[in-house]
């Protein structure tokens, strides 16, 4: 049973961050934003990226916790300078801030400002280089790396709109199960690939009718996958083929995220399944905890079964986008 409702509200009210916390996050960036455009000499402009750009942001596990955001810092290229020198250049800017002293700490790829017990800022250094390409900057190594943010946001924007707005949803319950039950860890750009290689084409709106439909399709397709590797596949920025999100994985995290996904999707597709109301909403909050569907009865009656919804079989492949401007993760 569908429970559109109680997802609409569960979103609201257990899972996207709450309006205050984007305000003052919006609040937050602009200041920084306007002083490193008039104090910082290479400045160009600043722009969101990865889960803050995609809207995908969810509330932290406690109250109390912070939660983090990106943004892009593109920067002019300076002659002379080597990766790790953008970073620093950054870091000295922000330190002659008294706002700022007490909060930057240098990263391995960016300037990180500690909003306690609220939010973390990344700020990610981008230059343009001879190539025509963008890069970020490894401070550790010393090294500049390729990036193409505008390009996955496109990407992932585009399964967005076919899938009826419902996949952005997806990802943000999807964050919940993986923050809230703690069974396995996942970097969310992984978990958000994932989940955009769920979407087949423009042909497969109707696996997506409804955000239940589109949390039992895009299960049931990423654990055909990982059930049909069960050695760690190589999972690849859709635009920038060689970068693998898998790297910072190993066969026994895999393993155990390939384990729990299977336990979870069978819960799903229960939940789905279940016809009549009070046990359906009992067995979704076996899946999403005793928040699910609040103030709502379930006495966990019985009813039929509805096939779940897995239209074009276990594959979980990409469908090709034209990355625009590029924008990092």
């Amino acid at each position: 049973m569908k429970h559109n409702a109680e997802f609409d509200a569960f979103l609201r009210d257990e899972v996207n961050l709450n309006q205050s916390r984007i305000d003052r996050l919006n609040g937050h960036v602009k200041a920084v934003s306007e002083f490193l455009s008039r104090n910082l000499d290479a400045f160009i402009k600043v722009e969101r990226q990865g889960s803050y750009a995609l809207r995908t942001m969810i509330k932290p596990v406690q109250e109390h916790h912070e939660y983090d955001a990106d943004i892009l810092l593109f920067m002019q290229p300076q002659k002379g300078w080597q990766a790790r020198d953008y970073i620093s250049a950054l870091h000295h800017c922000l330190l002659e801030n008294g706002n700022y002293a007490d909060k930057a700490r240098r990263k391995t790829r960016c300037v990180m400002i500690d909003y306690a017990r609220d939010f973390h800022l990344d700020i990610v250094p981008c230059i343009a280089g001879n190539d025509g390409n963008l890069y970020i900057c490894n401070h550790q190594t010393n090294q500049f790396e390729p990036t193409d943010g505008t390009g996955y946001r496109d990407w992932f924007n585009e399964r967005n709109r076919l899938t009826h707005g419902n996949l952005k949803r997806v990802a943000r319950l999807f964050k919940y199960l993986r923050d809230h039950k703690g069974n396995y860890t996942a970097p969310s750009i992984l978990m958000t690939t994932l989940i955009g290689n769920t979407v087949q084409s423009s042909y497969d709106g109707d696996a997506f009718k409804s955000l239940p439909d589109a949390v039992a399709t895009v299960a049931n397709r990423i654990n055909d996958y990982l059930q049909a590797n069960p050695r760690m596949p190589q999972i690849a920025n859709p635009v920038l083929p060689d970068e693998d999100f898998t790297r910072k994985w190993d066969q026994q995290k895999y393993e155990n995220f390939r384990r729990q996904f299977q336990f979870a999707t069978d819960r799903i597709n229960e939940a789905y399944a279940a016809a009549e109301p009070g046990e359906s909403i009992a067995k979704w909050r076996k899946v999403f905890g005793d928040d699910f569907a609040k103030g709502r009865n379930a006495d966990g009656g019985k009813g039929n079964r509805t096939a779940v919804n897995r239209s074009a079989g276990a594959s979980a492949t990409s469908v090709a986008v034209a990355p625009r401007q590029p924008y990092a993760r």
